[in-house]
């Protein structure tokens, strides 16, 4: 049997399970899941074996207990992964003495991959995408361009901005002893917290609906450069490593750019296109509802009150409205991994430890200004914290989808038990004529 094969097996098998425990109604029909021929991608299977046993209030919850506990799980774990990105051929050894005076320049264009760094976090806008801007490096990358020509200090760095030039010189901030390569970059990830849940569910959800993108006034060129980087890290994430953007999918993403730039973004999600808006000040109170919020179960209710609230079309029917939402749903999820893949690839943070990961292996090289091309030269690091986050939310989807399935067996299995009993006293009863005296 081939893969497609077996995953419609899975099915078939959770759809006789189904259609027992609701008295013979037939299962639906496998072949219309996509998932199916799609060898590349595990989590879009999971989620359709997810709802197959326990429909859209389980995908509901996945979402729910991504924006809740899973960030924080993701953490350490990532953290792990990425300090071994940072382990070159030079990690045993000491920081230049010229490093330690000078750093590295680098562009703010070449870190500052979505445009972040020059919005107030005070502001409206800046209180949705910044976490903690007192205690992040980039609240004090935000500070420095305020503060152009001063040294501003986060963990084991000090980032002065060069107004001339727009560019940050980064140098490290020893306060004692000599640490190696190695220990300088390992000392800096651990001691930096990587995801926020207010910035990943601001990120995704402003991916889905445009709404701060457009409140930010964000060009159609801006918006199409940062659907570049997002494209690649999708394509990897799917088994693509080829770091290439076919010319189809240059004209969508500047259509989607265009749409992100007004607030209005059209999804197929298979019962026609779908206008999806937002209001800013919708968008914020949906933020600032769940931020913080520990019950999957609460955050899961706020998702899809915002999804129907934001997509409502009075003329389709229940089924195109399910259909509708679902399809929110299962984006959401992608989008979810592609926004955490960035935090741990292209946000600021990292983007400046490979400019002076780079400076350090090779003194006289030029960090670009091209974020594509510096995503290019990041490449190992990309596939590997990729495969590291696909493999990581595919096993929280699957340990959701087992929990379920053995909700929907324990009955199964008592009623198949019970109908075993019952035809073993039937068989007993006919051999022995205990039907007389009963």
């Amino acid at each position: 049997m081939g893969l497609a094969d077996d995953k419609r097996s899975v099915f078939t098998t959770i759809g006789s399970y189904n259609s027992l425990m609701q008295e013979g109604n037939a299962p639906k029909q496998t072949d219309s899941y996509s998932s199916i021929n799609n060898k590349n991608e595990p989590i879009p299977f999971i989620l359709d074996v997810l709802k197959t046993i326990a429909g859209t209030e389980a995908i509901k919850l996945a979402i729910g207990g991504m924006f809740t506990g899973l960030v924080a799980k993701l953490e350490p774990k990532l953290k792990t992964a990425l300090k071994k990105q940072f382990i070159q051929s030079n990690a045993s050894e000491p920081l230049p003495a010229d490093f330690k005076t000078n750093g590295v320049t680098t562009s703010v264009k070449s870190v500052d991959a979505n445009n972040k760094l020059k919005v107030d976090p005070s502001s409206a806008n800046g209180s949705l995408i910044y976490g903690e801007p007192s205690n992040s490096f980039d609240g004090t990358a935000y500070t420095a361009i305020q503060n152009s020509g001063n040294y501003e200090t986060y963990n084991n760095m000090s980032i002065r901005y060069v107004e001339s030039s727009d560019s940050f010189q980064v140098k490290p901030n020893l306060d004692s002893g000599s640490p190696t390569i190695g220990e300088y970059f390992s000392n800096f990830i651990d001691s930096t917290e990587l995801l926020n849940e207010k910035e990943i569910t601001s990120s995704v959800m402003d991916s889905i609906y445009g709404t701060l993108a457009n409140s930010q006034g964000k060009t159609v060129e801006q918006i199409y450069q940062e659907l570049q980087l997002q494209k690649i890290i999708e394509q990897t994430l799917n088994g693509d490593d080829s770091f290439e953007i076919s010319p189809e999918d240059y004209d969508k993403m500047l259509a989607k750019a265009g749409e992100l730039a007004e607030g209005v973004v059209n999804y197929d999600m298979g019962c026609g296109l779908m206008p999806a808006q937002l209001s800013f000040d919708d968008f914020s109170q949906l933020i600032n509802n769940i931020s913080g919020s520990t019950d999957p179960y609460y955050v899961g209710d706020q998702i899809e009150a915002t999804v129907d609230q934001s997509s409502s079309s009075p003329e389709r029917t229940a089924e195109n409205k399910q259909t509708m939402k679902d399809g929110f749903f299962q984006k959401i999820i992608e989008t979810f991994t592609v926004k955490i893949t960035e935090a741990v690839t292209t946000a600021p943070q990292i983007a400046v430890l490979f400019a002076m990961m780079s400076t350090l292996e090779n003194p006289n090289g030029t960090s670009s200004d091209n974020q594509q091309e510096n995503l290019k030269q990041s490449k190992t690091c990309v596939k590997c914290m990729s495969k590291e986050i696909m493999a990581l939310v595919a096993a929280f989807i699957f340990a959701l989808a087992i929990s379920y399935l053995i909700k929907l067996l324990k009955p199964v299995i008592k009623r198949v038990i019970k109908e075993k009993i019952n035809q073993f006293v039937g068989l007993l009863k006919s051999l022995t004529g205990a039907n007389k005296f009963i």
